[in-house]
């Protein structure tokens, strides 16, 4: 399959994102700034915890048998198929070879059975597992192998399609999904005689009305403009143009995709997190997905800017690393960002079940071991570096400030199915990512929760205002809110910056400070022409992700939240009236309590710090 890797073109991009980016890349490395020292090695290692614990839930006719809904899942086996092939290419787990094999003849039999769950995302993975088995494999199963693959018939068993070529525009990541794995069929030459529309033709009916669905940053939109749904669709996008792809439309392929890469560097967080958004967050592919898109703009950029190669290397590196301590700590592994047993299925989406996205994780960091290059060194990332805004208005509506290792994301109108609007995520590098928090909760969460945790109350960072007989929380606003955003200072030591939303009568300003482990908000709140009476300022604080508890404390102005050798400390004029409400709010990381201040007038201020490597207090 290496084989067949092209890099792709640089190209001439004025963009914003791509000018903010170098401008940050132009300063020094932070002190004490080291190179991780790792290589593909490291996803690989990844890769085969999972597909080792994988291999032991196949049946007998050679499917993958989910271990907490007890049935073969969606996408499950082709997912197993190519990680356990990439693993084997690179001389790994040789006694999983029969496991992987029949795998793949289920899979490949199931697909030309017209018999697949799913079926669009099937044949990436399938022709991903082929490319890297048929070198290695026996004439005569690699000929059925083959022999199934041809009988594909893309029009008629994939979902995501239109054979009358009427409305192509409607279609989405599903599609893209089936462009990658009809391009990999193509290049494999496995476009067999009435197969209909496949391979090279599918992909030139189908790919240029997706176009459409790019923003001006090069961002994917999916519908609901859900964060996960760019990067795995850009990632798929990719795949043709890495592979040869070279027809209509491609060259608008290439320059939205570039323009997208650097301003996913301006949108990580220093420790290498994807941000939160809309539905699929916080499962671990998300970062895998980032570690494959990086290796592959790595080697875009290795010849002609090795300053910025070096720094999507090194992006790349920091996102692997991140979901680790999910994977590689935990037992059983989780596969979503919390510690609850995999059987509780907390916070996945009803779609997002262990074995499917377990595997999918494996099957992504696999893209990133191929695509890797590891004659590039790093260099920092901008994430590491800070001193920045970038925001994202319209498509995605978010905010992003990193100074000094130190992160906040803002969601400008949230989605009220999956999370809540303000200030959602505050994190410094090297604390846990739930304790800032990582994400806002929602009243309404499309995701899984126990009952005793969904409470209809929609929470994150931010202020709340008495409304006839009740509060409102900027945190449960959003249709009809309009928000805008402007900059105040960027420095590497500091930035601030000012976020006014608006909301029928109500006018919300929320000024931020944001400096190495510290954020200073003050929100004020005025109806019409008068400022509030009186107002709130509510902060969750982490009470278990479902493995570990925090210990809570609170004194006089000030709150402390400990937790994984972390700090979170909320300081606040001991005048305020402030009190903890005990009532369990939960996200897909963990389970919360409300911090709540409230004072008269129309203003508040509220600042937050994060240490990381403390020692904890007993509880």
């Amino acid at each position: 399959m290496l084989s067949l890797l092209r890099p792709l073109p640089l190209l001439a991009d004025d963009a914003p994102a791509g000018r903010l980016a170098r401008r940050v890349l132009e300063a020094d490395a932070p002190d004490g700034w080291a190179p991780t020292g790792i290589d593909r090695t490291a996803y690989l290692d990844l890769m085969e915890l999972i597909v080792r614990a994988a291999a032991g839930w196949q049946d007998a006719r050679g499917a993958i048998i989910d271990p907490v809904a007890g049935a073969e899942c969606g996408q499950t086996s082709p997912r197993f198929a190519a990680p356990g092939a990439i693993l084997l290419a690179f001389g790994r787990v040789p006694e999983l070879r029969p496991s992987v094999e029949r795998a793949m003849s289920w899979a490949c039999r199931r697909l030309a059975d017209g018999a697949a769950q799913s079926p669009d995302f099937w044949m990436r993975e399938l022709m991903t597992a082929y490319l890297c088995l048929a070198p290695r494999t026996a004439s005569a199963l690699t000929a059925q192998w083959a022999a199934d693959l041809r009988r594909v018939n893309p029009e008629q068993t994939y979902v995501a399609v239109k054979p009358d070529g009427r409305g192509l525009e409607t279609l989405h990541n599903w599609t893209v999904y089936a462009i990658a794995g009809e391009w990999l069929r193509e290049a494999a030459g496995l476009c067999g005689p009435g197969a209909g529309i496949c391979g090279r033709a599918f992909v030139e009916k189908y790919l240029p009305p997706q176009l459409a669905h790019f923003s001006p940053e090069g961002m994917y939109r999916d519908p609901g403009d859900p964060i996960t749904y760019d990067i795995t669709t850009r990632l798929q996008a990719a795949i043709p143009l890495a592979f040869g792809y070279g027809g209509p439309a491609s060259a608008e392929l290439h320059a939205l995709l570039q323009r997208a890469a650097l301003a996913m560097l301006l949108w990580m967080t220093p420790d290498g997190y994807v941000p939160y958004g809309g539905r699929s967050s916080q499962f671990h592919f998300q970062e895998a997905i980032i570690a494959a898109l990086c290796e592959l703009e790595a080697r875009r950029y290795r010849t002609d800017d090795p300053r910025l190669a070096g720094a999507f290397k090194r992006q790349a590196h920091r996102s692997m690393l991140a979901v680790r301590r999910w994977l590689a700590e935990m037992q059983p592994f989780r596969h979503i960002k919390n510690g609850f047993p995999p059987a509780d299925e907390f916070g996945r989406d009803p779609y997002g079940h262990y074995s499917v996205y377990s595997l999918l994780c494996a099957s992504f960091f696999g893209l990133a071991a191929l695509f890797a290059d590891d004659g590039i060194a790093e260099a920092p990332c901008p994430a590491e570096i800070g001193g920045f805004l970038f925001t994202l208005p319209d498509a995605f509506h978010k905010v992003f400030a990193t100074c000094a290792g130190t992160h906040v994301e803002i969601d400008l109108r949230a989605d009220a199915k999956y999370d809540a609007t303000g200030l959602g995520r505050f994190t410094v590098t090297g604390a846990p990512l739930e304790l800032g928090p990582g994400m806002p909760c929602t009243a309404t969460p499309g995701y899984v929760l126990p009952e005793r945790y969904r409470n209809g109350v929609s929470l994150a960072l931010g202020p709340a205002w008495p409304e006839g007989e009740g509060w409102q929380t900027l945190a449960a606003l959003s249709e009809g809110l309009e928000a805008a955003c402007t900059v105040e200072r960027e420095t590497p030591e500091e930035t601030a910056f000012r976020v006014t939303y608006r909301h029928e009568d109500t006018a919300i300003t929320e000024a931020y400070t944001l400096a190495e482990g510290r954020l200073g908000i003050v929100s004020a709140v005025r109806k019409g022409d008068r400022a509030v009476e009186r107002i709130r300022f509510q902060v969750p604080l982490l009470h278990t992700d479902g493995a570990a508890a925090s210990v809570i404390t609170h004194a006089p102005g000030c709150v402390r939240v400990a937790y994984r050798g972390a700090m979170l400390t909320v300081q606040y004029d001991p005048a305020y009236r402030a009190w903890i409400d005990e009532t369990p709010v939960a996200n897909r990381n963990g389970v919360y309590q409300t911090l709540v201040l409230e004072v008269p007038g129309h203003e508040i201020t509220v600042e937050l710090r994060l240490e990381a490597g403390i020692a904890e207090p007993a509880a």
